[in-house]
């Protein structure tokens, strides 16, 4: 009879030999591949000298609904309608049918027939 340590070394050997053949990684290559893959980390994330934090543009200040939705009435000074400001904002109905009413209300705005509304 074979002993057990003879057959767990050819048993061993072989298995060796198919994950070679094979290509297949073992355990040691994925460790070795994570070690090499925190080094590149590191070195990614490490600051270089001369390279400090970056600064962000200053960025225009963004316009409130309404000084958009009064611009696009100055656009058209015959006056314009509910759908064109809406395709040109990109507004909900009802926060655009809000501004409208608060802009006519504060007399920025006058209505000229129904519906249709033009910049003071």
């Amino acid at each position: 009879m074979v002993e057990k340590s003879e057959l767990g070394t050819n048993w061993e050997s072989f298995i060796k030999m198919l994950l070679k053949r094979l290509d297949i990684p073992t355990k040691t290559d994925i460790v070795s591949l994570h070690e090499r893959l925190d080094k590149l980390e590191q070195l990614l994330y490490q600051k270089h000298p001369g390279a400090g934090p970056r600064k962000k543009k200053p960025s225009a200040k963004r316009k409130s609904a309404s000084s958009t939705v009064l611009d696009e009435f100055a656009k058209h000074p015959k006056g314009t309608n509910f759908k064109t400001i809406k395709a040109a904002t990109g507004f909900d109905d009802k926060k655009l049918r809000n501004i409208i009413f608060r802009l006519d209300k504060i007399k920025r705005i006058k209505r000229v027939k129904r519906g249709i509304y033009k910049k003071v």
